[in-house]
């Protein structure tokens, strides 16, 4: 799976199981943002079955939308986008989106 999915898009995977197989985990980072994932560890998948993943916050880092520590092609050319905070909140919770606070344009935002 390599496209970018749109702030509001949706994006669908198809995979497929076996009874050798049944299970799926996938890790994603969310782009345009400093340490927003999705994942989902081995999930037994059913025939039909459709699942929905919110955003989740690592925890790891300060959410000031700043391109010093934001990689994505939103901020290519815009700060260093390799400084980490590492201040963050320090546990794992659903992400709160983007919100326009520092250098991300609100346009970007995708809440859960």
């Amino acid at each position: 799976f390599h496209s970018m999915t749109k702030a509001g898009g949706t994006s669908e995977i198809t995979v497929s199981v076996s009874d050798e197989y049944p299970m799926i985990s996938i890790a994603a980072m969310c782009e345009n943002t400093n340490d927003c994932f999705v994942g989902l560890s081995g999930v037994n998948v059913t025939e039909g079955m459709v699942v929905y993943e919110p955003g989740l916050d690592a925890g790891s880092e300060e959410n000031n939308e700043s391109c010093d520590s934001v990689p994505g092609p939103f901020c290519i050319g815009k700060g260093n986008q390799f400084d980490r905070s590492r201040n963050g909140e320090g546990f794992i919770h659903i992400h709160r989106g983007i919100v326009g606070d520092g250098d991300l344009d609100k346009s970007l935002d995708w809440r859960n």
